[in-house]
């Protein structure tokens, strides 16, 4: 059997003050500074053949064409195709404006220098391969629920939701490497919106701060969030402070090392790849692209979309995928919006709606829920 190799490499992404911020469209004055840093991170794998890299920003999202220019600039610097390039963003809503949106500022020198970031990143991590031996955990953490909140006159808004759907856990791998720093990259599916927009200082949110004491914890382990599917997924946000943010990050970081304690180790080869794009259906009759983008490692599957999924979907890949562990990731390969299920265009509500204020400009037809599990589970069967 083939042997497990990762690298890791980190490069900082801070904008400067001055640079339009992302995540509330009330928000139009610039950042002031930044409260903490931001960064990009990149994890190469390899078993011996052509390897595959999974880039993690501190960014809230990313369009195609800009993961596009990315992929193209990571292949230029580390050789690795770009179909083998899997770009997760954290959707911190205290980061900097990186996507075009209607009526906002587009901070296009920005985003070019992170770009270029981002690539030297990827580059370093596929420099930096070393033998690994993959274990992976979970374990349970409280830190946000499900945001779909139905007033008595019926209406739905973003508030708290107690009996919605949500994944509650921390799932965690550990690459354990003897001759080079251990990499950990963990995901919990939670929106960044600790802070709200009254905030004008940069942050990675409560995702940067679980990393921050990951790594202050154990100075050896070189810790990388992943996003999940956190579309209708918020952190509990009444404080709106940085010290609640904090908080968040400390209790995730809890569960991380609770998850590593009791991690198992399992096979990390082979290392398989599928990418597709999901042709989903728009209100109108016509379809947009999605990216869905899956990756085998032995035992383990990363399964990725490209939007803001709803947690349904994450719930529906853990039972389809045949894995000892699964990462379903939203904000994958670019952003085109919110994914929500069919039960929720029946509901109602801002994200059955948001579509607008993205890329493609249009929403969704209620059947985009069976046509992206459909592409869904093509990949899944790629990869098995």
């Amino acid at each position: 059997m083939a042997e497990l190799m990762a690298g890791f490499g980190r490069e900082t992404i801070t904008p400067p003050a001055g640079v339009h911020m992302m995540g509330y469209a009330s928000r139009t004055e610039p950042a002031a500074g930044a409260r903490d840093d931001l960064f990009a991170s990149a994890v190469a794998l390899s078993d011996g053949g052509p390897p595959v890299v999974v880039l993690a920003l501190d960014v809230a999202a990313l369009d195609r064409d800009e993961v596009a220019d990315l992929k193209g600039r990571v292949q230029q610097a580390a050789g690795v195709a770009p179909e083998r390039v899997l770009v997760n963003t954290s959707h911190t809503h205290a980061g900097p404006m990186v996507a075009r949106r209607p009526g906002l500022a587009y901070e296009a020198s920005y985003v070019d220098a992170m770009l270029a970031a981002a690539s030297r990143a990827a580059a370093t991590a596929v420099s930096d391969l070393a033998p690994a031996m993959l274990h992976v955990g979970s374990a349970p953490v409280d830190i946000g629920m499900n945001r779909r909140e139905r007033t008595p006159e019926g209406e739905i808004i973003l508030g708290v939701n107690p009996e919605g759907q949500r994944l509650a856990e921390a799932t965690v791998w550990l690459l354990v490497r003897a001759l080079a720093r251990d990499i950990v990259l963990f995901s919990i599916p939670i929106h960044g919106t600790t802070l709200g927009p009254e905030n004008l200082l940069f942050s990675s949110e409560w995702m940067g701060a679980a990393v921050r004491d990951l790594e202050a914890h154990d100075p050896d382990l070189a810790a990388v969030f992943l996003q999940g599917c956190a579309g209708d997924q918020n952190p509990y946000r009444e404080q709106r402070s940085f010290e609640q943010a904090d908080a968040h990050g400390r209790a995730a970081a809890e569960a991380v090392r609770a998850a590593i304690a009791s991690a198992r180790e399992i096979e990390g080869t082979p290392l398989r790849n599928a990418a597709a794009d999901a042709d989903l259906p728009l209100e109108d009759g016509e379809t947009a692209p999605c990216a869905v983008h899956g990756l085998r490692v032995g035992e383990a599957v990363v399964l990725g979309v490209g939007g803001e999924a709803f947690v349904e979907y994450a719930l529906y890949a853990q039972q389809q995928a045949r894995a000892e562990s699964i990462m379903v990731l939203g904000y994958t390969d670019g952003s085109v919006g919110y994914l929500p299920t069919q039960a929720a265009f029946a509901e109602g509500g801002y994200e059955v709606t948001a579509n607008r204020y993205f890329a493609v400009g249009r929403p969704w037809a209620p059947r985009v829920e069976r046509v992206l599990k459909s592409a869904m589970d093509e990949v899944l069967e790629a990869l098995a």
